[in-house]
Formats: C-alpha cells, structure tokens, sequence
C-alpha cells in the first residue's frame, strides 16, 4: 500500500468514534449515558386521529395500534408486545368509542401478545375474528419449540432487558416498552395475498409484504385511501438484526414498499412512527425508505461480484448525502455495517473466500500464538489499556479477548473488556449494539447471569409454551438431548400421557434423539404419566427423580427411567 491510501486508511480509522475518534454523548434523566443521536426528549403515548373512522394510538409501546372504526365495532391493528401494553392500549380505545372489537389483525408475529387485552372481562372473545398471514402462529411456535432459550437471550441483550434501570449503564427504554406477560391468541383466520374483504362495512385488501419477519402483512383501505404497514418504520430497517433471525432478504421488503408506492395513498400509517398525511409526502418517505435499502443492497452485491470479504463491502459503505441525512433512515437502531454483513451471509454464506478462512486453526490455538506474538499475556494487557487510554475501544475489546480466550477468568482481562465494550456501548449510535455492549460488559464484572432472563421481554412464555399441542412439547426432547452423554445409548422407550390417551416413542440412538407420535412397536421401557406432569418434566419444572419417587410415574423399569431421561438437558 502507497503512502497516501496508507495515510487515507489511518484518517478514516482516527475519525471512527470507537478507535480514537471524537464522539458527543449525553446523560439521561435515569443517569444513562448515550450516544447524542439516542438523547431524543421522551414523548408520551397519544392518541392520534388520522382522518373520520381511523385513529393511532401512538407510543403506548413500540408499536403502534390503528383503530378502525366499522358500522358496528372496530377493527384493531396490532395489540402491543405484551400484555401490559395491550391493556394501555385498550384503556385508550374506550376513550376513543365503547363500539365492541369485531376482528384484530396481526400485523406480524412480533405484536400479538397484548390481543388478550382486548377481550372485555367475562367474555370468551369468541366472535372476534383474529386476522393474519398463514405463517403467524407456525412462526411463533416454531421458534418456542427449537431456539427459544437463545431467542429470549439475545433477545434480552438486544432491547437492554439485562440492564440496571439508573445508572451510566442503564436502559433508555420507556415504561412503555416495558412488559413480559403474554397474552397471544391463535389466529382464526389466515388471509391471502391481494384478498379483499368486508369486515364490518369497512373494505380492505391484504398484501404479504415480507420485511423484518416473513409473515409480514400490508393493509389497504380504498375507502379511506390509506395504507397500514409493517414494511416501513421511523428509523432504518433492520434488513440484519444482532439479536439472530433468519435472513431478510431486502428485495422481498422492497417490493412490498413498491406496492406502497403503486397504492399512491394519501394516508401512510406505518407500523413504527408518525404518519404521513399527503400523497406527497407518504410516496417520497416510501420511496426514500426503499432507495436506502437498495443502495445497501446493491452495495453488497457489488461488493460480493468484486470478491471483497464482508468486512472491507461494509467499511467501504457510504449513504448518498439525501439517504444518510434522512430523519427515518439513521442507525438510532441497528448499524448499516451490519445490514451489509448480513445480506453478504444471506446471498452466499459464511465464506470469506479466503482460502485462509476455509479451516482456520481453533481460538485457543490463535489466541496462544497472537499472544507469544506480542510477548504474552501480560504484555496484551498494557497494550490493551493503552488502546483504552487512546479511545481505541473496538481494539481494546478485540485485543484483550486473546487473553480471556487462554484463561477465561483472567480478571484484569475480564476487567479491561468491560471496560472497552462499556465505552462501546456508549459511544455507539445503535440502541441495540448499546444493549449488546453493556450487558456483556456487566456479564465480565459477573453483575449479571446470561442464563437467568430478566423480565421485561416475552416470547410466548411458560404459560405460553405449556398451551402448546403435547406433540410439539414433545419435540423439545430432540434439542434437549446431550449427545455426549447419549453418545453409547441406544434405546427406546414408549411413553403413554393417561389423561390423553395418547401414546409416543422417543427413540435415544448414539447421540440422537427421534420422537414419534405413536407407540412405537418395539421398546425397551414403557413409561405412563399424566400430560402436566410431562411438561413440567420437559420444561425443567419437575426433577424426574422426584416424580419417581413420588410414584407420579408408572414404569416398566424404574432404575432405567431415570439414567435414560438424564441424557437430557431437562
């Protein structure tokens, strides 16, 4: 590399506000400390007539609820995350109107769980329809069955779940956004793509518009010419999310903000935000919304046909001057880097295509040779304060890691990366990098336990997860099992729920669990217990040695049970 392109790269890298660079932050009124961009006054919920028959209510939580008022009753759009949400929620409908709720529609799966809410005490809510795309409920119990631990982990990390409520490291949630009980109801009704329907003399017509989740609805309202939509929000998409889901592919979520476009409504009610009140103004937000997402988009695939590894395409990224000062496209949620990094995994995978990359030696292995490199561990320590004391906290943070990735429970390390992802936390742009920082930096200082969830985030919950069909609960088994543990076990045992009278196998072969819903024909134990008392085994409620014991099982062989079921993680 020539001299100027050397001094070029070392400019950029000073002007970074994680490596040396100059970053202004601010102290809110909990004493947390922020990036400036994230210091934007608390507003409170309002109640937000858009036009005769359609009112927002606005920052009751992060969602925002549309009423639409019918002949008879009223539709609701989106009933919050949460059940303490959808209770405010549904205090502010009735002093909108006392009409009953006639249908609730799910936007997407993320907001179902305050439709509870909105079932008056007394009633069963049985003649209100529940209106979404076909996927909503597979999505929502497809994720409790397989990943749910990891999901309301980083979950946690990712919305700042983990953090104090004063203090420097404190969240900057509103009590809005705060909440964990669950009240999700199934959907009745599965809509399909460009349906038209009449729900209490109000017209409509649906779209499947895939944006952060793939169940993503649009509504269109031809009589009131406005559009309701997921696929638009008042800060840039997270075409990447920190917290891990499965790839959101940005074309999918820019043709559903072309159809926005081609509607041309004067009303634009987005599922995040305030909204737009003239045709002018709903189609250039709608357009500058998917100009952001395709100039990322195609900034990657330039990237990937140049042969740049995701790194360099994403610290090559620069927004247009009309893109990047754009009042909805900031960074105040996820990082642009990592929408870019994102769409590089979801287009070719993982692969570098560096050769070197392909079968890279192990992390200790690296971390012992960097660390003999530098003169030892001791000496990435001083180092690494250094890079403290210069602001370079993103060096800092990597560098020291070497050192914990030796010895895991150095304290100075331990110390020293707290230290740095602290400063990340606040210096960064993103609300949740900040999330993700400050809670692993209060992990290292052993504040707080990753594996214990805090409350204020929900997926569907225990109450949630015991509702599911038994065969589903059953399927928890197979990521359950400890293959090293189970590694020399090849058995089968039938397992009949008495007050179901239904009958299951689940088959334990070298490592590997299978479950079958029917009584398999060949078995080594057989084993009969009620259906609750099944769950609390399977969620890790009941000790199965104290169900033994207490005689709630009956087994064909009891000294056998117990060995069998401890190869799992129950």
């Amino acid at each position: 590399m020539n001299n100027k392109k050397q001094n070029l790269k070392q400019n950029k890298e000073e002007n970074i506000p994680y490596m040396g660079g100059e970053v202004k932050t601010a102290t809110l009124d909990n004493g947390a400390i922020v990036n400036q961009g994230l210091a934007i006054p608390k507003r409170g919920a309002k109640i937000d007539k858009i036009r005769d028959g359609i009112t927002v209510l606005k920052r009751f939580s992060l969602d925002n609820t549309v009423i639409i008022e019918g002949k008879e009753g009223v539709i609701v759009w989106d009933t919050g995350g949460h059940m303490e949400a959808g209770k405010r929620k549904y205090r502010a409908l009735r002093e909108i109107t006392n009409k009953p709720v006639k249908a609730i529609i799910y936007s997407h799966n993320h907001y179902t769980m305050g439709a509870k809410a909105f079932i008056p005490e007394g009633e069963n809510g049985k003649e209100i329809q529940i209106i979404s795309h076909p996927n909503v409920h597979k999505n929502i119990t497809d994720t409790a069955i397989e990943l749910d631990p990891a999901t309301t982990r980083n979950g946690a990390m990712h919305f700042g779940s983990y953090l104090p409520s004063t203090g420097p490291d404190a969240h900057f949630q509103s009590e809005a956004e705060e909440g964990s009980k669950t009240g999700y109801i199934e959907p009745t009704y599965s809509v399909q793509d460009g349906e038209e329907m009449d729900i209490d003399g109000v017209e409509m017509q649906f779209f499947y518009t895939p944006s952060d989740t793939y169940d993503s609805l649009t509504l269109w309202l031809p009589n009131y010419d406005t559009v309701i939509t997921n696929s638009i929000w008042n800060v840039f998409p997270n075409m990447y999310t920190l917290r891990g889901q499965p790839y959101r592919d940005p074309k999918d979520w820019i043709k559903g903000i072309d159809i926005i476009r081609e509607l041309n409504p004067q009303y634009l009610i987005p599922e995040h935000g305030n909204a737009r009140r003239t045709k002018e103004e709903s189609y250039q937000l709608a357009t500058n919304y998917r100009d952001g997402m395709a100039f990322i988009y195609s900034h990657a695939v330039r990237g990937i046909n140049k042969g740049l590894k995701p790194d360099e395409i994403a610290d090559s990224l620069e927004l247009p001057e009309h893109l990047a000062n754009h009042p909805w496209l900031s960074e105040s949620y996820g990082e642009l880097k990592h929408h870019v990094k994102g769409i590089y995994s979801g287009l070719i995978g993982w692969f570098s295509l560096d050769a070197a990359d392909i079968n890279p030696v192990s992390i200790p292995f690296r971390s012992e040779r960097i660390a003999k490199g530098f003169g030892g561990t001791n000496k990435i320590i001083d180092l690494s304060n250094q890079a403290l004391e210069d602001k370079e906290y993103a060096w800092a943070a990597e560098l020291i890691t070497h050192v914990l990735n030796i010895d895991p429970d150095n304290k100075k390390a331990r110390q020293i990366k707290a230290n740095a992802l602290r400063q990340l936390g606040y210096t960064t742009p993103a609300s949740s990098s900040r999330g993700f920082y400050l809670t692993q930096a209060l992990a290292l200082e052993g504040k707080v336990d990753l594996n214990q969830t805090p409350q204020g985030l929900t997926g569907l919950g225990d109450d949630g997860i015991e509702k599911l069909p038994v065969d589903q609960m059953m399927k928890l088994l197979e990521f359950k099992i400890n293959p090293v543990s189970a590694m020399n076990t090849d058995k089968v045992v039938a397992i009949i729920l008495t007050d179901l009278k239904q009958s299951f196998g689940l088959h334990v072969r070298k490592g590997v669990a299978e479950v079958s819903n029917y009584k398999p024909k060949k078995f080594d134990i057989t084993i009969e217990l009620s259906s609750e008392l099944w769950k609390g085994i399977v969620l890790g409620k009941i000790k199965i040695e104290d169900a033994v014991s207490q005689e709630q099982i009956n087994s064909s062989d009891i000294k056998g049970t117990i060995p069998f079921f401890n190869l799992f993680d129950l």
